[in-house]
């Protein structure tokens, strides 16, 4: 390592190339990919920008999205309807279920709703949520990224996790969502078993 670091140590710490000059100022638009997830959020306005926010200034972006074919959809937050799955032929208010035209999240299950909702309570959602088509003829999703497999969106046997356990352990009669959902139903596990640190955790 010394040898291959020679000449490259500054202060005590390596560096390996030339250090990255700051951007000139803060950009308009910033994505990021992972798995079959695009992430969109717009980095000069404050908080959370809103669906009727984006359509003023840009108004050809959320319709692109939302007809382009590898996209399933699109969500976003309405500053009058709360958050909102956008599709190519539909919308589904999520708040309240109210549905126009066709609901774009039926083909990813019938709890799609809800991983979308908790997904759009999360303190940092970014402004836009895109999440890609998903086809289920050959259960493959469109992948933002250039990997093998995908995960973190909905769509495909990425959607379907599991939990190996004795089958006389309780699970929620109306199942779960989310990591911290999961969490929940461990530590009771763990009271029942009698480890007093979790017996808080224990529900009838």
């Amino acid at each position: 390592m010394r040898a291959a670091t020679r000449g490259r140590t500054v202060d005590g710490a390596v560096r390996v190339g030339d250090e990255p000059e700051a951007p000139a100022e803060v950009p308009e638009i910033a994505v990021m990919a992972s798995g079959c997830l695009g992430l969109i959020s717009f980095p000069r306005l404050d908080g959370r920008v809103t669906r009727e926010q984006i359509d003023e200034r840009w108004p050809a972006l959320l319709p692109a999205l939302r007809e382009h074919p590898g996209i399933g959809f699109a969500l976003v937050r309405s500053s009058e309807h709360g958050p909102v799955a956008l599709g190519a032929h539909g919308e589904l208010r999520l708040d309240g279920g109210e549905l126009l035209g066709v609901d774009p999240l039926a083909p990813f299950g019938p709890r799609a709703a809800h991983h979308v909702a908790r997904t759009d309570g999360f303190a940092h959602c970014p402004d836009v949520v895109v999440n890609s088509t998903w086809w289920s003829e050959t259960e493959e999703v469109a992948a933002f990224e250039e990997l093998v497999g995908s995960h973190g969106g909905l769509g495909g046997p990425q959607a379907h996790p599991f939990v190996l356990a004795p089958a006389a352990w309780p699970w929620p009669a109306d199942g779960v969502v989310g990591a911290e959902a999961v969490h929940r139903v461990l530590r009771g596990w763990l009271g029942r078993l009698g480890h007093e640190a979790y017996a808080e955790a224990v529900t009838a």
